[in-house]
């Protein structure tokens, strides 16, 4: 059975500030703080682990920060296959949550890695992957010199014929869909760096996603936030309809749906099952007051308000 990996290059211990209402220019008063884990890729391997699907997560790590990331995962039951280093630290972010759930994100660049350290992040994995194992890269890269690293892993473990799964933007997100992952998930700015075109109005958006086909990627979902997202699967495109919730804080729930897609795909489920599992845990996510994780059973009961239309 094919591995589940995900990596994370720039992780974070992500600091949740909540408050009442956030002011600028003023004095604002926390109410409480907690500590979580940070970095897209280690979100999606501890959703992962929530739904008891097995994975190994992957990334550079400094200092005492760094080993609080590795502890925060493997005491969620992460396996974990970081490379440490000394004299410097992992980031710290800084979200504030504000009660009606809006978030804003302070975030900091992160050590900036050298070319001996991405060259050897690289031989690792070269040494852990085997043929036709599953490889989830997402999150941000901006402390790598080379913007397009995704990019480089690709084509550099091209021969182990890996299943990509990916959430980059920009330009990044760009040159890696050539590269053929089996699947994106870009929101409606990326989407429309990504093909030049208006992606607005859901007919926008259907074009849009059509004229990746050329591409040959598989699977692309386009998040819309809380109006749920639109998914290309081979020839068929489904509209997915989010249920209603009352948000607590909106971030990671990106990360959840991608993990759910990854649950589903590996478990074989019927598409419109996997869409309907992915966009159930996101919304729970949005419920939380953690930047990772989610009640299942909360995003099983809002498995029933989904609603999925077959275009």
């Amino acid at each position: 059975m094919p591995q589940i990996y995900t990596v994370t290059l720039n992780p974070a211990i992500d600091m949740m500030l909540y408050l009442g209402k956030f002011e600028p220019a003023v004095t604002n008063r926390i109410s409480r703080t907690q500590a979580w884990l940070g970095g897209k890729g280690t979100h999606v391997s501890l959703d992962l682990r929530i739904m008891g699907l097995d994975n190994v997560a992957l990334g550079i790590a400094h200092g005492e920060t760094g080993r609080k990331v590795i502890r925060f995962l493997e005491e969620s039951g992460v396996r974990t296959a970081f490379q440490q280093y000394e004299g410097a630290e992992t980031r710290t972010n800084y979200l504030i949550v504000e009660d009606s759930g809006r978030t804003t994100t302070l975030s900091n660049r992160g050590e900036m890695l050298s070319e001996e350290i991405i060259s050897s992040f690289i031989s690792h994995l070269r040494g852990l992957l085997k043929k036709n194992d599953w490889l989830v890269l997402s999150g941000d890269a901006s402390n790598c010199p080379d913007p397009f690293i995704y990019k480089r892993i690709m084509e550099q473990l091209s021969d182990l014929e890996l299943k990509v799964f990916m959430d980059a933007s920009g330009e990044t997100l760009k040159r890696c869909a050539a590269a053929r992952p089996y699947l994106i998930k870009p929101n409606r700015d990326e989407l429309a760096y990504l093909t030049g075109l208006p992606a607005g109005s859901e007919e926008e958006i259907q074009a849009a996603v059509r004229k990746i086909e050329p591409y040959g990627i598989p699977i692309t979902a386009v998040s819309l936030g809380e109006d749920g997202s639109l998914v290309k699967n081979g020839p068929d495109l489904y509209r997915v309809r989010a249920p209603r919730i009352d948000a607590v804080n909106t971030n990671g729930c990106g990360d959840c749906f991608l993990a759910a897609m990854v649950y589903g795909i590996r478990k074989e489920l019927p598409f419109e099952e996997t869409l309907r599992v992915a966009t159930a845990a996101s919304a729970a996510t949005a419920e939380s007051q953690l930047s990772a994780g989610y009640d299942t059973a909360r995003a099983k009961e809002l498995e029933r308000d989904v609603q999925i239309e077959k275009l």
